[in-house]
């Protein structure tokens, strides 16, 4: 369809992998549990089979899977951010931070390279209410109790309710679910807020308007790894 948005679809905690770089680091002292890293701090779990699934299915322009741990460095978080490293890479060399670094940075440029393709400088700066140029829309997963507490959702779908472009595809989105699955117990923005510090917040940071990013987390109870 002409003038229609780009679709991009991403999953940033897809794997739960280490880069070889990092194992070769640990060898000289304690790394991360085998236990730890399957679990879901080590990643999101049935995360990337759903992404898979929808590249499959709505053939996106654009489309990117993170091939390592969040506990190597997170993907979905600003290089500033305290939980970027974990607590088990934190305290590695620097020169192994600087590798792991870059890592996030090749993931991070691939997609803004694609975005900034769809909307040129001169469109980032667009009324809030002028239809997307990009809609994207972030895999993720949580797990069902956290801190001995039962997250209450099956679905929640992240945005920024102050975008009226985003606050319109989540009402699609949830009706769509729903429609589908009517007894899935969808909430907005839960369990976490989608103006909290990600991806998506960075790229409407950088590209305005024009850019629609939200992100859809599934309880892991629902799904299989």
């Amino acid at each position: 369809m002409k003038n229609a948005p780009a679709l991009m679809i991403t999953c940033e905690h897809a794997s739960n992998a280490l880069p070889d770089f990092v194992l070769r680091a640990f060898r000289e002292r304690d790394g991360i549990p085998d236990e730890v890293l399957a679990s879901h701090r080590g990643y999101d779990i049935g995360a990337y089979k759903i992404f898979s699934i929808l590249v499959k299915r709505l053939k996106p322009d654009f489309h990117s899977a993170s091939k390592f741990s969040r506990l190597v460095v997170d993907m979905n978080r600003s290089s500033t951010s305290k939980s970027f490293y974990s607590e088990y890479t934190a305290n590695l060399p620097n020169s192994v931070k600087a590798r792991m670094l870059s890592l996030w940075e090749k993931y991070r440029e691939k997609i803004e390279s694609f975005v900034a393709g769809k909307i040129p400088e001169k469109q980032r700066k667009t009324g809030k209410d002028a239809p997307p140029k990009v809609i994207h829309l972030g895999i993720h997963s949580f797990t069902p109790v956290l801190n001995d507490v039962e997250r209450d959702a099956d679905v929640g779908i992240l945005y920024d309710p102050s975008r009226p472009a985003e606050a319109r595809i989540a009402e699609n989105l949830i009706k769509s679910i729903r429609e589908r699955a009517p007894w899935l117990k969808i909430r907005k923005n839960y369990p976490y807020l989608g103006k909290s510090d990600g991806l998506t917040t960075t790229l409407r940071q950088k590209f305005g308007p024009a850019y629609a990013g939200l992100e859809i987390e599934i309880n892991q109870k629902l799904l299989s790894k």
